[in-house]
């Protein structure tokens, strides 16, 4: 509990079965959210150090340092997480170590392994193991570490689903181990050993987006990856049938592996999607997957590189049932809620700042207020069907050009101004979307929809 630790203490980690290899330093005030617990790395042993640095202007003992609970791992992760108490298994024998593919001595392979990671989390008051791949955006001048995976990784594939809150409550756990692979390969087998070089990575991400129906999962993490990561590139059209495959996954949380295959069909594994063929089902020739390998992605090459397709939601194949068919999401049906984070950045070129109005229709318009990050907050005061006034509100949107804002339309409910004010009373409800058009700096239109009617409307700016 660091809630009451000044920002500028910083803290180191280290295990009993490896005092060496020290996790850290990590100052107090880069943990983002300390209203909650916040979990340490992972480290090596039995019994896990803690130690903290204190300026010598405070007082070591009232700084308020709580512990508040602990995940005790029967396993770590230099011993490949393999089998020692807990009933954690490693790998079948049919996975081929990533420096043991026939692929590895092509770079842009190197390139989408170096962009998966093993995600270590806890959900539940459970440790539980997955696979997820950075991915870039459309502006190359930035570097955002945004995070794709499987929705039901996050303990949340049946309902009552996770929250937000409670989905974010699991993302501040997360750590991830890059660079997990097997050292060298022998006769076609792995070494067994990690590349000396892997690292790990806490601090924990945020929830930017998850479904169980598509089993999509979409974090940013909170730090930087290590020196060597990639940003993978991805593709949001459909993915053919027939087409070449590759996934690159922790299969029981042992070293990265790959597996080769072609997608068979679109498919609707039980328990998921929503029977319109919202998953790939693929036929793998070589290896396979494995729990732990949920959430790794799925690529196909173009053009001289490999683009992300999905990531794995489940399915039936095993070393022992290699003709057994896997299900991943598909990233043509999810792109469309992660545009505005990955696509190129579109901006505003004025100020649209202002009331709007149709001055041949009284009383209605809207109150815009653009901040400098350009999102918009606008309010929409108009009339009900039956001729009361009414008020929506236009919290939040995108812009789709440098003209163009359109977001998710509420109204809301709550305590009246005559009696004290009570935050758990306020409702909101989406009714629609609205879409604003500028046509000039002080022209455009105005499109709606409300419960299920549609309209347009010209709008100018109110002068005074």
């Amino acid at each position: 509990d660091l809630a009451g630790v000044p920002e500028d203490v910083e803290m180191v980690f280290f295990g009993s079965a490896l005092p060496t290899r020290l996790e850290g330093p990590i100052k107090v005030r880069d943990v983002r959210d300390r209203s909650v617990p916040w979990w340490s790395p992972l480290t090596e042993g039995a019994t896990q150090t803690v130690e903290f640095f204190v300026p010598e202007r405070l007082d070591t003992v009232s700084q308020g340092l709580r512990l508040v609970a602990a995940s005790h791992l029967f396993t770590t992760p230099s011993s490949r997480f393999t089998k020692l108490i807990a009933d954690i298994g490693t790998s079948g024998s049919c996975n081929v170590d990533i420096v043991c593919s026939p692929l590895n001595s092509i770079a842009a392979f190197q390139n989408i392994v170096d962009s998966v990671a093993q995600m270590v989390f806890i959900a539940d008051g459970v440790a539980f193991l997955c696979t997820g791949s950075l991915l870039a955006d459309n502006d190359p001048g930035t570097q955002v570490p945004y995070f794709y995976s499987a929705n039901h990784c996050f303990d949340n594939k049946n309902p009552p689903y996770k929250t937000p809150d409670q989905m974010q409550q699991v993302a501040n756990t997360l750590s991830t181990l890059w660079h997990f692979e097997a050292s060298s390969c022998s006769n076609g087998q792995g070494s067994g050993l990690p590349d000396p070089s892997w690292s790990q990575l806490s601090g924990g991400a945020v929830f930017l987006y998850g479904n169980p129906q598509s089993d999509a999962l979409f974090l940013r993490l909170n730090n930087a990856p290590p020196a060597g990561s990639f940003l993978s590139g991805w593709d949001a059209d459909s993915l053919p049938i027939g087409s070449s495959v590759i996934s690159i996954h922790h299969p029981q949380g042992d070293l990265k592996k790959v597996s080769q295959g072609s997608v068979q069909t679109y498919s609707n594994p039980p328990d998921a999607g929503d029977g319109s063929g919202s998953f790939i089902a693929v036929l793998w020739g070589s290896g396979t997957t494995e729990p732990g390998s949920s959430g790794g992605g799925l690529w196909s090459p173009a053009n001289g590189e490999y683009l992300l397709r999905g990531g794995l939601w489940g399915g039936a194949a095993l070393c022992t049932n290699p003709n057994g068919l896997d299900d991943f999401s598909r990233f043509d049906v999810i792109y469309p809620h992660l545009a505005q984070y990955l696509s190129a950045a579109v901006g505003p070129t004025a100020d649209y700042s202002d009331l709007w109005w149709n001055p041949n229709e009284s009383g209605w318009g809207l109150n815009l207020v653009q901040h400098p990050s350009n999102m918009i907050f606008g309010v929409w005061y108009t009339y009900e069907a039956d001729g009361t006034r009414t008020w929506f509100v236009l919290p939040s949107g995108t812009w789709t050009s440098s003209t163009t804002y359109t977001g998710a339309l509420y109204v809301t409910n709550g305590p009246p101004y005559t009696v004290p004010f009570v935050a758990g009373q306020v409702q909101p409800r989406q009714v629609g979307t609205a879409t604003l058009t500028f046509t000039s700096t002080s022209t455009g239109t105005f499109a709606y929809s409300v419960d299920g009617v549609s309209g347009t409307k010209t709008m100018q700016r109110q002068s005074f």
